[in-house]
Formats: structure tokens, sequence, C-alpha cells
């Protein structure tokens, strides 16, 4: 173990230098906020974050963002119809995408650095003058139906589904950023250019940048070609995140050859103190789970816990398992444990290298970086994604020990799967 923790501090210190040399900036173009990351890699990325997510809109119109940014750079733009928008994209090797999540919304261009003039001339386009094009949007709507059945036949999509739907109830996390075959089957061009009006708001957007290309040459490029974008007052729509103090369990019976569950809990914003060791400390957990019912027991295939960063913030904990009852009885036992036991100073210290490893090594992509900053940015402050290093290296067993005491005070479960295995079946009080 202390072999293993030295080989982690090494590589963590020798990435940390690597991306020291270069520091994120921010500044102001033309009232459009902007992030700005130089790299020496000859790749570029840029997209271009649009506020508010599913509180943008109403559950009737679910997937209407998440259409619409996605028809800006396949329904043509500007000067370039679809088929000419795409034929350049390829020529080129830029690729383009949209698409809307629970906070926030994007547009996103990556290409290598020799093509970016002309990626930016596509980009400024597509966000600009989206042409919307009828023909092109109804075989988007067909693409975006048929990826969503197939995403959500897979049980554990279903049950991340219906987890948000039990724990966010009368909340706009109910709704699902990508829609319903029948909410998206409805959309048409003409509503999305409505739609479209209402995001695209200077006040509203941010764009973030990562690659070797120079701050004045960005200022200059995002000025000319946003500059006369609306800049109407925006203010974020406040929500009250839920708090669970009870151990309430639900149940959705599918006929599957397994059983999935799902276990929610409260979790610090993004911008509190305790956030980094809370992340930790379920990381922890994760573990614990892992070694507890897949590697002793044998009672699950895939346990796990993770830290879900939304502007209303959760942890959870999920699993599947043939014997859902002794799973769940397992999965509360090492929580129990963790909060009573706490953790020591040589855990704490692997799962920081852990944590940072992985961080440098598996997300350093230009692609990767922008979206950590973008993220970051929409839930408090890109800043906090710079400064993530120095907070998980600050944080002491004690905070950990504390901030899992003091938030996990309760579980609201979901459970997919045979009901008869789980008939009668109630979690032990917390």
């Amino acid at each position: 173990m202390k072999k293993l923790i030295v080989i982690f501090i090494s590589l963590c210190s020798s990435v940390s230098s690597i991306c020291a040399q270069t520091e994120t900036q921010s500044f102001d173009a033309g009232g459009i906020k902007v992030i700005f990351k130089h790299t020496s890699k000859n790749i570029i990325n840029v997209q271009l974050f649009f506020r508010g997510g599913v509180s943008n809109y109403t559950a009737d119109k679910a997937g209407i963002e998440n259409t619409t940014l996605g028809a800006t750079v396949t329904c043509g733009a500007g000067k370039y119809n679809s088929a000419i928008f795409r034929d350049t994209a390829e020529k080129y090797g830029i690729d383009f995408s949209g698409a809307s999540t629970l906070d926030y919304g994007y547009v996103r261009v990556n290409c290598v650095s020799k093509y970016f003039d002309k990626a930016w001339d596509m980009f400024s386009e597509a966000i600009s003058n989206p042409r919307f094009e009828e023909s092109e949007l109804k075989l988007l709507k067909q693409k975006e139906i048929a990826s969503n059945k197939e995403h959500y036949s897979n049980p554990g999509n279903i049950l991340a589904r219906l987890t948000m739907q039990n724990a966010f109830e009368n909340t706009p996390y109910i709704i699902d950023p990508t829609g319903t075959e029948e909410t998206v089957s409805k959309l048409n061009a003409d509503d999305l250019k409505r739609y479209y009006k209402t995001i695209l708001n200077k006040n509203k957007i941010f764009i973030v940048v990562v690659g070797n290309v120079t701050k004045q040459e960005l200022f200059e490029k995002i000025l000319a070609a946003f500059d006369n974008l609306p800049s109407e007052p925006y203010s974020p729509v406040e929500q009250q995140t839920p708090v669970w103090k009870d151990n309430r369990f639900q149940t959705e019976e599918r006929p599957l050859k397994t059983n999935y569950v799902c276990a929610v809990m409260n979790a610090p914003d993004y911008t509190s103190i305790n956030y980094v060791p809370f992340r930790l400390g379920v990381m922890g957990l994760s573990g614990n789970l892992y070694q507890r019912l897949r590697t002793q027991n044998n009672l699950s295939y895939n346990p796990g816990a993770e830290v879900v960063e939304t502007k209303m913030p959760f942890a959870m904990m999920s699993t599947d398992a043939n014997n859902p009852q002794q799973a769940v009885f397992g999965m509360m036992q090492v929580l129990k444990s963790i909060q009573s036991n706490g953790v020591d100073n040589e855990w704490l210290q692997h799962i920081k290298n852990v944590y940072l490893t992985h961080s440098y090594i598996n997300e350093q992509s230009p692609a990767a970086i922008c979206n950590i900053l973008g993220e970051a940015e929409i839930l408090g402050g890109w800043q906090y994604a710079d400064d993530l290093p120095k907070l998980v290296q600050m944080v002491t067993v004690q905070q950990v020990n504390s901030a899992l005491n003091y938030y996990i005070t309760g579980l609201r479960w979901t459970y997919l799967g045979n009901i008869d295995a789980i008939e009668g079946f109630k979690p032990p009080p917390y």
C-alpha cells in the first residue's frame, strides 16, 4: 500500500507541474463572458453554454432545448445549408455537437488548430443564424427518439430516471432533458426558432475555449461574430434542494433477470467548503461497497457510489443483485460503518492520490477540460475547477468524517425489478 501511495504522489506531482504551465483566465468580449485556457496541443475546443437547463421550460416541452441545440449544427446555418455544413465539417475533420442537460445546454466544436478559422466561421453561423430546416429536423427528431428508446432499454438507465422522479418530485429535475417520444415528435421548426430566441442572450450564455489559440485572436473573433446578439436581463431560477431525512423505499416492477436498486442522499453545494471532503468520502464509500458486496459476499455485480454534480446537489449509491434485500442491508451496513468509524490518514491520502491522478491523466484533452470548466462555471464558478488540486490536498480526516455524517441523514430508495424478491421489505430506520 505504501509503495502504491508513493507512485500516485509521484504521478500527481509530475502531471501537476505540467498542467501548471498554463493558467485559466476569464475576460469579457462584447458583453459575453469568456473562459480561456491555452494549451500547446494542436486541438481547439470551443463550447458555448446556455444557462438554465430544464428550468427553462415546462414538462410538456421536454426535449425542446436538446433538440434545438442539436439542430443548430445539423439543420443548416447561415450561408451553409445542411448538406454543405455536413460535407464541410467532414472535409476538414471538424466535430460539431449540441445538446442539453439538467442544468445547461451547449453547442460544441472541436478541430485541429490548422482549420480553426473554418471551424469558427461555421460555429458562428450555427450560433447566430441557425436555419432549422424542416426536412433535416424531421430526421434529427427520428434519431433522437430512436436514441432515447435505446438508452431506456437499459435497466440501469430506467432506474436512474425513476430515481430522479422519486427524489426530486415537485422540482424541474423530474423533466428528462432529452424528452419523450410524445414531446419530441410534436416539435417543429417554428417551436425551435421561438425557443432559441429565449435562450440566445448574452447574459444567459458564456463561452469556454481550450486550445492552441491566443486571447487576442479569440477576443476579435467573438466580438466580430456575436457583438450583435441580444442582451437582456437574466436571473437564474432559484430551486430548493429536497432534504431527505427519511428512509423511503419506492418500487417499480419489471420482468428483469436481475434487480436494480439505488439510494439518493443529500450532498453539499459545489461551492461549499464541505464539497471536496464529502466527495472524497463518497469515493471511499464506493470502494467499501464494492469490497463488501462484490468481493466478500458476492451479493452484487457492480455496487458503487458517486456524487452527482448538479445545481441541486445529491449523492447516490447503487447496485444490481439477485437478492436485493440482502444487498440493501449490506449497503446500509457499509454506509453506517464508514459514518461511525470514520476514515484514517493513510486511507485519505490514498483516496486523494487516486482522485488527483484520475483528474490529471484521464481528463486532460481540450474537450474534457472545456467541459470541466464549463460545468464548474454553471455550478458556481470556473475557479473551483482550477483550484481542485489545492482543495483536495487541504482536506483533513476530520472534514471528511464530519461531512459524511452531516449530509447523509436519510435515504430515498428506488427499486426496479421482481416485486416478489422485495415483497414486504422495509429498509431499517436510518
